[in-house]
């Protein structure tokens, strides 16, 4: 009798996905979604192969006929008419991907990176400050969902004062990745695009008159071939840049914490030995992947895992499954502190893509986790108070709310 394969579109989806993975690694690992050109890869040795072949799988779909993020006209015309068309020059094929990824690798890397420890502890131990003294904190909206954008609005060099505003583009562009956005939705997902993308040329002009230390600065005078980056190419870099360094951090660190919490024994050998922090934060990118899968476009007829797949066709490529094979990783669905090829995991994805602010993700997470063991004594989960229900969404996984008691200072 043959198995039937699970719905993982189904409204409910992300509280079972990590089972449907499995299914589906094992009975249809290069699954073609029914009644579209769709296919939804789960094994990692196929993912693999497809984020490291950019000519054959490709990452801009506009290119090759697949389907774009905004589907519905009127919503990408109000980039063209009243902004810059939605671009993505860090999410590029080669040779021009290299070329833009140039610009801003060093600002997450070596010296750089390390330098923006202090900063990153100086806004963890303010958040944390804004509720230790209450016994309990409704954790995502209390620090998950502000420090990584505190973290990317400064390194960008963007005010504080302008949190909410941020936070509301952020999500605006978030949401085309879940897919079947109603047409009222793109459009107002399009319009606050394009008010984000003028509150950035705004800021480009003010650092061409006057530059800064930031991010922002940099970009504005910087070189590309020997020519000035054009307004749009600034405008789409930091507009990628502030949202990839500020959603998915968000949700690996509510994740985390409930990861924290909810594994018998992890709280207490994490607070006992700090240096499993590492080892912590990579088990957390893996088992909680924030983001579930990305896309490629094929750009001709190939075949995976004996598979056709036709040009055009999206493949949809499965990380958070991929993280779980078996063939990759012993124990898959356990938390393992001692795992050999922890960084092995594909949540930042791998190859000419991984993510460019990763090194800042892992840094942001690993001091986090340490202050909350340090400040906030005897953490456990109010479960009373929590459903850990996830936002609806097929590619980003994100908790809800998570709420938290600890006991007091003093």
């Amino acid at each position: 009798m043959a198995t039937v394969l699970p719905d993982i579109f189904a409204p409910d989806a992300e509280k079972n996905w990590y089972e449907s993975y499995r299914i589906l690694r094992d009975e249809a690992p290069v699954w073609p979604v029914p009644g579209t050109n769709l296919f939804i890869l789960t094994r990692y040795a196929d993912i693999g192969r497809v984020i490291r072949d950019s000519e054959l799988f490709s990452n801009e779909a506009d290119r090759h006929g697949g389907e774009p993020l905004l589907m519905f006209p009127e919503a990408r015309q109000i980039f063209v008419e009243r902004g810059w068309p939605k671009a993505f020059p860090l999410a590029q094929d080669p040779p021009e991907h290299r070329r833009f990824r140039a610009l801003v690798n060093h600002f997450f890397t070596g010296p750089r990176l390390e330098a923006c420890r202090g900063m990153i502890e100086r806004h963890v131990h303010a958040l944390i400050d804004s509720f230790a003294g209450e016994g309990e904190a409704e954790f995502v909206s209390a620090f998950a969902d502000r420090l990584p954008a505190a973290v990317i609005t400064d390194l960008l060099g963007l005010p504080q004062e302008d949190h909410e505003r941020l936070k509301t583009w952020s999500y605006a562009w978030a949401l085309p990745f879940a897919r079947g956005l109603s047409r009222e939705q793109e459009i107002w997902v399009a319009e606050q695009g394009v008010e984000f993308q003028h509150y950035l040329k705004d800021k480009i002009e003010a650092r061409r008159a006057a530059p800064r230390d930031d991010i922002i600065s940099e970009l504005a005078v910087a070189r590309l071939d020997d020519r000035a980056l054009t307004d749009g190419e600034i405008v789409s870099i930091l507009d990628h840049l502030y949202i990839g360094g500020n959603e998915t951090t968000a949700f690996a660190l509510s994740s985390g914490l409930w990861m924290m919490l909810r594994e018998p024994g992890l709280y207490e050998r994490l607070g006992a030995d700090r240096s499993l922090i590492k080892a912590f934060v990579e088990e957390v990118l893996r088992l909680e992947s924030p983001t579930q899968g990305l896309y490629r476009t094929a750009t001709r007829d190939t075949e995976i895992g004996g598979v056709s797949i036709p040009k055009g066709a999206t493949l949809h490529l499965r990380f958070a499954a991929a993280n779980r094979d078996p063939q990759v990783f012993e124990d898959p669905e356990s938390v393992r502190l001692d795992r050999p090829n922890a960084m092995r995991h594909m949540a930042f994805s791998q190859a000419e893509h991984h993510c460019p602010g990763a090194g800042l993700s892992r840094l942001e997470l690993a001091i986090a986790f340490d202050a909350l063991l340090d400040r906030l004594p005897a953490m456990r989960l109010a479960d009373e108070r929590n459903d850990y229900d996830h936002l609806p969404g097929f590619v980003l996984r994100a908790l809800k709310a998570l709420h938290i008691r600890f006991d007091p200072p003093g």
